[in-house]
């Protein structure tokens, strides 16, 4: 399976508000091996190059498991980034447009319990109807 994570961080060496968008792309058997990929590859960037000098927490913000390489394109993830009381903000969909008739991509939430797909992820026509407290960061996957 492919897999393709879509990682974001702040970048603490940056004194202005800002918003690092990562995406990052492994072969795996299951998504527990592409998560330890992907943790693997950012400890070694982190070790070998400055790239993450500033980043102190990166954060999933989707995981999008494809059976192959797509014959037609896929949308992996949508994301919105935009002002918030404490700074910026993200509002991120996986898999934004369905295709009822395939089953080719699934997408996954990093640490979410649900046990109903379908209230993973919100959809918002309006910035109005956000809740900001509903905003609050979720657990990062990788502190350095």
């Amino acid at each position: 399976m492919l897999y393709i994570g879509n990682f974001s961080y702040n970048d603490d060496s940056d004194s202005k508000d800002n918003y690092c968008l990562m995406p990052c792309i492994v072969e795996a058997a299951d998504a527990d091996e592409a998560m330890a990929k992907f943790a693997e590859h950012f400890q070694e960037i982190r070790k070998n190059s400055d790239l993450l000098d500033g980043a102190h927490e990166i954060y999933l913000d989707s995981l999008t498991e494809l059976e192959g390489a797509p014959s037609e394109p896929v949308v992996c993830q949508w994301q919105k980034i935009v002002p918030a009381m404490n700074g910026l903000c993200s509002i991120t969909s996986a898999l934004p447009v369905t295709d009822e008739d395939s089953d080719f991509a699934n997408a996954y939430a990093w640490g979410e319990d649900s046990e109903d797909e379908d209230d993973d992820h919100e959809h918002y026509d309006d910035l109005e109807e956000l809740d900001e407290d509903a905003m609050v960061e979720s657990e990062p996957f990788l502190l350095f």
